[in-house]
């Protein structure tokens, strides 16, 4: 480069470089839940082998893989034990059960608690 020659590309950095671009076009999700007030404007996404909560509170996004959910459940306002990561007690919510962890037990309040639990358990696996 310093003589003023082109930079050499070999392929191999090339097919890296397709491997990459095409992982993150097909990294989409397939459910957003839209951010609103009893939810603290916080976003819940689900993909096809994952979800990932967004939480301002926790100043973190908690990934859990499709294969490492027990439950999923839409449940009426009232208490539960477990990790809260919005005003879930107080509204309609969905209860996320995971297989191993420290907080197996996560509440949240998406958009709609139902379509959020039926998208989720189509990713489930032994599901199709």
């Amino acid at each position: 480069m310093a003589n003023g020659s082109p930079p050499v590309i070999s392929s191999s950095d090339l097919n890296n470089q397709n491997q990459q671009s095409s992982l993150q076009m097909n990294d989409t999700p397939i459910y957003i839940s839209k951010r609103t007030g009893k939810g603290l404007w916080q976003e819940y996404r689900i993909y096809r082998d994952r979800l990932e909560l967004q939480s301002w509170l926790l100043f973190h996004t908690v990934v859990v893989p499709a294969n490492g959910i027990q439950a999923i459940e839409a449940r009426p306002p009232g208490a539960i034990w477990g990790v809260k990561l919005d005003n879930c007690n107080f509204c309609r919510h969905v209860l996320l059960i995971k297989k191993s962890g420290l907080f197996k037990r996560i509440g949240f309040s998406p958009d709609d608690p139902e379509k959020f639990v039926a998208v989720c358990q189509s990713i489930l696996p032994g599901t199709a």
